[in-house]
Order: C-alpha cells, then structure tokens, then sequence
C-alpha cells in the first residue's frame, strides 16, 4: 500500500469517526450514497446554513483559513459531495495536483473592449482561481470513483492511485 492510499484510507475513517462524534452513532454505514447526496437531503434552509456554519467554524478550529473553509463547503455542495468529506479530505492534503505550468488564462494578445474597460471588473487573484479549481477537480473526480465503485474503500483507493493525485497545498 503507498502513502496516498494510506492518507485515502485515513480520509475516510476520519470522515466515519467524525460523523459518528457528531450523531452519537454511525449513521454512514457504508452507503456511498450518503457519501454523496444523502447527507444533506430533507434539510430546511435553516439546517443548511446552520450545517455551513458548523463545518466551517470547525475546518478553522483545526486551523484551516475561514476562505479556504468557506469556498470548500460551496464547492462540495456544488459538486455534490458530502461537505464533510470534503473537509477530511481537504484536511488530508489529498488531492488532484495542479498543472505543471500553473494557472494562464491570459490571452496571448492584449486586446480591448471600449464598451467595457478593463477596470470595471478587478482581476481575480490566480492563487484563488487555482485553488478554487485544484478543489472542484478534485471533489468531483473522487465523487466519480464514489459512484463507479460499491465500496467506498475501493472508492478511494482508485482516486488515491491516479497517477495526478497526491499532496496539494490547498
């Protein structure tokens, strides 16, 4: 077994325990289907923003910055994976590296809109963009495995082998 298997195999036994810290109980019982959209089915908007708060206030109790919590709770959601997992996942370090060459969106000739100047929209900061996209690669890639596979072990395991998978620096 490598490292990243390993680190995949704490991810979710982190994620087990963790759930059943907060329930008084294993409510998982190793459906992949809460894994994925489960969790949060029936909640009111009440219980969602209060379920938001609860995993962010705790991803910054452990040390994570309130940005890096926040766009990682949005983006599981959006990606439709449990947003605790995606804290102990994000936690793990685990996850699908970025480009060799970095972030480049930027047109390889300047040009201009004189209907809309350029200073009407700040730039966004790269480091958020990469950021923002190494987490939606990655949530969405393990929530692929999660649907291929029974077993969310093997799940896991296969996002671990992938060859662009290891440690990112979220």
């Amino acid at each position: 077994m490598t490292e990243r298997e390993a680190r995949a195999g704490h991810v979710l036994d982190a994620y087990s325990e963790r759930r059943r810290a907060r329930r008084g109980e294993d409510t998982w019982f190793g459906d992949p289907r809460g894994l994925r959209e489960g969790a949060e089915a029936g909640m009111n908007a009440d219980e969602l923003s209060r379920r938001r708060l609860d995993v962010v206030q705790e991803a910054v109790h452990v040390g994570m910055p309130a940005e890096l919590a926040e766009l990682m709770y949005d983006i599981a959601r959006d990606e439709g994976l449990d947003p605790v997992l995606a804290f102990e996942l994000v936690r793990s370090g685990l996850g699908v590296m970025p480009p060799e060459e970095g972030l480049d969106n930027a047109p390889r000739h300047h040009t201009t809109d004189k209907y809309r100047p350029e200073w009407l929209e700040p730039p966004v900061d790269p480091d958020t963009l990469l950021r923002e996209r190494t987490l939606r690669i990655s949530f969405r890639r393990l929530r692929g495995f999660l649907e291929r596979h029974d077993d969310p072990a093997d799940a896991f395991q296969a996002f671990a082998r992938e060859p662009d998978v290891g440690a990112v620096g979220y």
